[in-house]
Protein backbone atom coordinates (compact mmCIF):
# COMPACT_ATOMS: atom_id res chain seq x y z
CA UNK A 1 0.00 0.00 0.00
CA UNK A 2 1.13 3.63 -1.08
CA UNK A 3 2.02 5.52 2.13
CA UNK A 4 1.69 9.56 2.37
CA UNK A 5 4.73 11.85 3.07
CA UNK A 6 3.84 14.46 5.37
CA UNK A 7 5.82 17.70 6.69
CA UNK A 8 4.31 19.08 9.20
CA UNK A 9 5.37 22.98 10.62
CA UNK A 10 5.04 23.61 14.18
CA UNK A 11 4.86 27.01 15.90
CA UNK A 12 5.23 26.84 19.83
CA UNK A 13 3.82 28.71 22.35
CA UNK A 14 6.53 30.13 23.87
CA UNK A 15 4.43 31.13 27.31
CA UNK A 16 3.57 27.74 27.98
CA UNK A 17 4.79 25.29 30.78
CA UNK A 18 8.06 24.94 29.65
CA UNK A 19 8.36 21.58 31.10
CA UNK A 20 5.31 20.21 29.50
CA UNK A 21 6.57 22.14 26.33
CA UNK A 22 9.59 19.53 26.72
CA UNK A 23 7.44 16.58 27.47
CA UNK A 24 5.26 17.52 24.25
CA UNK A 25 8.30 18.08 21.97
CA UNK A 26 9.76 14.53 23.10
CA UNK A 27 6.00 12.84 22.25
CA UNK A 28 6.65 14.12 18.99
CA UNK A 29 9.66 12.76 18.77
CA UNK A 30 8.35 9.60 19.39
CA UNK A 31 5.15 9.40 17.45
CA UNK A 32 5.29 6.38 15.68
CA UNK A 33 4.77 8.20 12.36
CA UNK A 34 7.10 10.35 12.27
CA UNK A 35 10.47 9.87 10.94
CA UNK A 36 12.46 13.05 11.70
CA UNK A 37 11.47 16.08 13.46
CA UNK A 38 13.88 19.10 13.60
CA UNK A 39 14.15 21.87 15.61
CA UNK A 40 14.48 25.23 13.61
CA UNK A 41 14.58 28.88 13.90
CA UNK A 42 12.25 31.41 12.02
CA UNK A 43 8.64 31.20 11.48
CA UNK A 44 8.28 27.95 12.98
CA UNK A 45 9.96 26.16 15.71
CA UNK A 46 10.08 22.13 14.60
CA UNK A 47 9.55 20.86 11.36
CA UNK A 48 8.18 17.04 11.56
CA UNK A 49 8.38 14.48 8.48
CA UNK A 50 7.01 11.11 8.41
CA UNK A 51 4.27 8.69 6.45
CA UNK A 52 0.87 7.74 7.23
CA UNK A 53 -0.76 4.91 5.29
CA UNK A 54 -4.11 7.23 4.87
CA UNK A 55 -5.17 10.63 5.44
CA UNK A 56 -7.64 9.32 7.63
CA UNK A 57 -4.88 7.67 9.84
CA UNK A 58 -3.06 11.25 9.63
CA UNK A 59 -6.36 12.48 10.86
CA UNK A 60 -6.86 9.73 13.66
CA UNK A 61 -3.46 10.66 14.76
CA UNK A 62 -3.27 14.73 15.25
CA UNK A 63 -7.09 14.07 17.20
CA UNK A 64 -5.48 12.11 19.65
CA UNK A 65 -2.73 14.87 20.38
CA UNK A 66 -5.55 17.70 20.12
CA UNK A 67 -5.46 18.78 23.79
CA UNK A 68 -1.74 18.91 23.56
CA UNK A 69 -2.32 21.19 20.35
CA UNK A 70 -4.53 23.41 22.08
CA UNK A 71 -2.01 23.66 25.02
CA UNK A 72 1.46 24.43 23.61
CA UNK A 73 0.70 25.02 19.66
CA UNK A 74 -0.06 28.23 17.95
CA UNK A 75 0.46 27.46 14.85
CA UNK A 76 0.70 24.09 12.55
CA UNK A 77 0.84 23.84 8.81
CA UNK A 78 0.42 20.19 7.23
CA UNK A 79 1.77 19.56 3.94
CA UNK A 80 1.44 16.86 1.75
CA UNK A 81 4.29 15.44 -0.64
CA UNK A 82 3.63 14.70 -4.32
CA UNK A 83 6.88 14.69 -5.48
CA UNK A 84 10.19 13.86 -4.20
CA UNK A 85 13.54 14.82 -5.99
CA UNK A 86 17.10 13.72 -4.83
CA UNK A 87 19.86 14.60 -6.07
CA UNK A 88 22.08 12.39 -7.91
CA UNK A 89 25.90 12.52 -6.97
CA UNK A 90 28.64 11.56 -10.28
CA UNK A 91 31.67 9.94 -8.99
CA UNK A 92 34.71 12.07 -10.03
CA UNK A 93 36.54 11.02 -12.54
CA UNK A 94 39.98 10.31 -11.08
CA UNK A 95 43.41 8.92 -12.01
CA UNK A 96 46.32 7.54 -10.29
CA UNK A 97 49.85 8.83 -9.77
CA UNK A 98 52.92 7.76 -8.80
CA UNK A 99 54.29 9.50 -5.40
CA UNK A 100 56.57 8.55 -2.73
CA UNK A 101 56.39 5.15 -1.00
CA UNK A 102 53.61 4.29 -3.27
CA UNK A 103 50.67 5.81 -5.66
CA UNK A 104 48.35 8.37 -4.96
CA UNK A 105 44.75 9.46 -6.50
CA UNK A 106 43.73 12.38 -7.68
CA UNK A 107 40.38 14.04 -8.95
CA UNK A 108 40.70 14.97 -12.24
CA UNK A 109 39.41 18.66 -11.39
CA UNK A 110 42.48 18.98 -9.43
CA UNK A 111 44.74 18.70 -11.84
CA UNK A 112 45.72 22.43 -13.19
CA UNK A 113 47.93 21.42 -16.29
CA UNK A 114 49.76 18.38 -18.26
CA UNK A 115 53.14 19.67 -19.71
CA UNK A 116 55.32 17.24 -21.76
CA UNK A 117 58.93 16.04 -20.90
CA UNK A 118 60.32 13.50 -23.10
CA UNK A 119 58.33 10.55 -22.80
CA UNK A 120 56.77 11.85 -19.74
CA UNK A 121 53.95 14.11 -18.57
CA UNK A 122 54.36 16.05 -15.59
CA UNK A 123 51.16 17.05 -13.91
CA UNK A 124 50.83 20.23 -11.94
CA UNK A 125 48.48 19.66 -8.95
CA UNK A 126 48.75 23.09 -7.34
CA UNK A 127 52.02 23.29 -5.82
CA UNK A 128 52.52 19.91 -5.88
CA UNK A 129 53.89 18.02 -9.51
CA UNK A 130 54.70 14.44 -9.98
CA UNK A 131 55.75 12.47 -13.60
CA UNK A 132 53.70 9.91 -15.09
CA UNK A 133 54.76 8.01 -18.20
CA UNK A 134 52.09 8.36 -20.91
CA UNK A 135 51.53 10.50 -23.66
CA UNK A 136 49.39 13.49 -24.32
CA UNK A 137 46.92 11.90 -26.49
CA UNK A 138 46.54 9.05 -23.32
CA UNK A 139 46.10 11.21 -20.84
CA UNK A 140 43.63 13.77 -22.62
CA UNK A 141 41.64 10.56 -22.81
CA UNK A 142 41.22 10.06 -18.92
CA UNK A 143 40.49 13.55 -18.03
CA UNK A 144 37.65 15.71 -18.80
CA UNK A 145 35.46 18.62 -20.58
CA UNK A 146 37.38 21.07 -17.76
CA UNK A 147 40.81 20.38 -19.63
CA UNK A 148 41.65 21.51 -23.23
CA UNK A 149 44.58 20.93 -25.33
CA UNK A 150 47.00 24.38 -25.80
CA UNK A 151 49.95 22.48 -28.13
CA UNK A 152 51.17 18.84 -28.83
CA UNK A 153 52.68 19.08 -25.26
CA UNK A 154 50.58 20.72 -23.16
CA UNK A 155 46.83 20.64 -21.64
CA UNK A 156 45.59 23.06 -19.23
CA UNK A 157 42.12 23.52 -17.10
CA UNK A 158 40.26 25.57 -18.63
CA UNK A 159 39.57 27.87 -15.61
CA UNK A 160 43.82 27.98 -15.20
CA UNK A 161 43.78 30.48 -18.00
CA UNK A 162 43.98 33.52 -16.95
CA UNK A 163 44.69 35.37 -20.55
CA UNK A 164 45.22 34.87 -23.94
CA UNK A 165 47.64 36.84 -25.39
CA UNK A 166 48.10 37.63 -29.32
CA UNK A 167 51.85 38.66 -30.19
CA UNK A 168 53.84 38.21 -33.51
CA UNK A 169 50.78 36.78 -35.09
CA UNK A 170 50.98 33.69 -31.93
CA UNK A 171 48.75 33.29 -29.60
CA UNK A 172 49.92 32.27 -25.83
CA UNK A 173 47.68 31.89 -22.69
CA UNK A 174 49.08 33.05 -19.59
CA UNK A 175 48.27 30.41 -16.99
CA UNK A 176 47.02 31.52 -12.88
CA UNK A 177 50.61 30.50 -12.07
CA UNK A 178 52.30 32.95 -14.51
CA UNK A 179 53.27 30.66 -16.58
CA UNK A 180 52.81 31.00 -20.35
CA UNK A 181 52.06 28.36 -22.74
CA UNK A 182 51.72 28.51 -26.93
CA UNK A 183 48.77 27.67 -28.82
CA UNK A 184 49.23 25.73 -31.37
CA UNK A 185 47.79 27.02 -34.84
CA UNK A 186 45.64 23.65 -34.78
CA UNK A 187 44.25 23.87 -31.53
CA UNK A 188 43.38 28.43 -31.96
CA UNK A 189 39.81 26.96 -33.12
CA UNK A 190 38.85 25.23 -30.12
CA UNK A 191 40.22 27.79 -27.89
CA UNK A 192 39.12 31.41 -29.16
CA UNK A 193 35.36 28.90 -29.81
CA UNK A 194 35.86 28.35 -26.12
CA UNK A 195 36.25 31.89 -25.59
CA UNK A 196 33.18 32.98 -27.37
CA UNK A 197 30.71 30.72 -25.68
CA UNK A 198 31.74 31.98 -22.23
CA UNK A 199 28.79 33.84 -20.15
CA UNK A 200 28.88 37.29 -20.85
CA UNK A 201 29.44 40.05 -18.42
CA UNK A 202 25.43 40.79 -17.91
CA UNK A 203 25.18 37.00 -16.67
CA UNK A 204 27.64 38.59 -13.56
CA UNK A 205 30.35 36.14 -13.95
CA UNK A 206 32.69 36.63 -11.77
CA UNK A 207 36.10 38.37 -13.36
CA UNK A 208 38.05 35.71 -11.90
CA UNK A 209 36.58 32.91 -13.88
CA UNK A 210 36.55 34.49 -17.24
CA UNK A 211 39.63 34.66 -19.74
CA UNK A 212 40.49 37.68 -20.93
CA UNK A 213 41.63 37.96 -24.15
CA UNK A 214 44.42 40.61 -25.31
CA UNK A 215 44.66 41.26 -29.23
CA UNK A 216 46.48 43.98 -31.21
CA UNK A 217 44.51 46.72 -32.78
CA UNK A 218 45.87 45.44 -36.23
CA UNK A 219 43.56 43.17 -38.09
CA UNK A 220 44.47 39.35 -38.90
CA UNK A 221 43.38 35.73 -40.03
CA UNK A 222 42.89 35.06 -35.81
CA UNK A 223 41.16 38.19 -35.37
CA UNK A 224 38.56 37.28 -37.98
CA UNK A 225 38.47 34.12 -36.27
CA UNK A 226 37.87 35.77 -33.06
CA UNK A 227 35.15 37.48 -34.10
CA UNK A 228 33.10 34.85 -36.03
Amino acid sequence: MAELDIVICVAFDHRSDPVGLERFKSCICHCEFVDVALEVSGTFDMIVQGKVETLSAYTEQMDRIRPQLSAFVTRIETNFVSKRTQRQHVAEKCIWVPCVGGRRRIEVGMIDKVIAEGDYMRLYIGDWTCLIHSTIRALRKQLDVRHIQLHRSSIVRIDFIERLLHRDRRWIARLRDGSHQPVAKSHVSDVLDLIAHEPSKDERVPTKSRVLVDVPRQANEYQMQATH
